[in-house]
C-alpha cells in the first residue's frame, strides 16, 4: 500500500511538473500535511485517545476482576484437591479448564472491541479532517494536499499542517466528541 502511494505521488508529481511548465494555464500549487503531529497535538485527537483509553481501562478493570476470581478458583482447588474424589477433582479440573477458555475469549473479544471503537473514531476523524483540508484546498487554490508520510521528501515550506490543526481545533466539527 505504502509503495502504491509513492508510485502514484511520483506519477502525480511528474504530471504536475510537466502542467505547471507548458501544458496546464494554472500553476500547480502543492501543500501537504502531518497527519500524526495533527493526531498528537489537536484537541480532538487527544479526546479520541482518551476515550480510547478510557474503554481500555474499563475492560481491563472487567478482566481483573475475572483474573481475580480465576486465582481465586485455583487456589481452593488446589487447597481441596487431595480430598476430593477422582471424579469431583475431574470436574473441577474441568471447570477451571472451562473457566480460563472464557476469560481468554473475553480478552481477546475486549481487545477487539477496543481496537474497532479506535479504528472507528480515528475514521470519523480523518472525515472530518478531509472535509477541512478540502475546504483549505479550495479556498487557497492548492492542486493537491498530500500526508507528508506518503512521500521520500517534501519542503517544510509547503507544510499547512499547523493551518489544517487551527481550523480542525477551532471547527464545530463534533463526531469525535463524547456521545457521538
Amino acid at each position: 500500500m505504502r509503495r502504491w502511494l509513492l508510485g502514484f505521488g511520483f506519477v502525480v508529481f511528474l504530471v504536475g511538473t510537466f502542467c505547471g511548465n507548458a501544458w496546464c494555464s494554472q500553476p500547480v500549487k502543492i501543500g501537504y500535511i502531518d497527519l500524526q503531529k495533527i493526531i498528537e497535538q489537536s484537541t480532538k485527537g487527544k479526546e479520541l485517545r482518551e476515550r480510547v483509553q478510557q474503554l481500555r481501562k474499563e475492560k481491563e478493570k472487567i478482566l481483573s476482576a475475572k483474573q481475580e476470581e480465576l486465582v481465586r478458583m485455583r487456589q481452593d482447588f488446589q487447597q481441596k484437591a487431595m480430598t476430593l474424589s477422582d471424579k469431583a477433582r475431574l470436574d473441577k479440573e474441568q471447570e477451571l479448564r472451562q473457566k480460563e477458555l472464557e476469560f481468554q475469549n473475553l480478552s481477546e473479544s475486549f481487545r477487539q472491541e477496543v481496537l474497532m471503537e479506535g479504528k472507528k473514531l480515528q475514521m470519523l476523524m480523518f472525515k472530518e479532517l478531509a472535509e477541512i483540508v478540502q475546504k483549505i484546498g479550495q479556498q487557497e487554490g492548492y492542486t493537491m494536499i498530500i500526508d507528508k508520510d506518503a512521500t521520500l521528501y517534501v519542503s517544510d515550506s509547503i507544510d499547512i499542517t499547523d493551518k489544517v490543526l487551527k481550523q480542525y481545533d477551532s471547527s464545530g466539527t463534533t463526531g469525535t466528541r463524547k456521545g457521538k
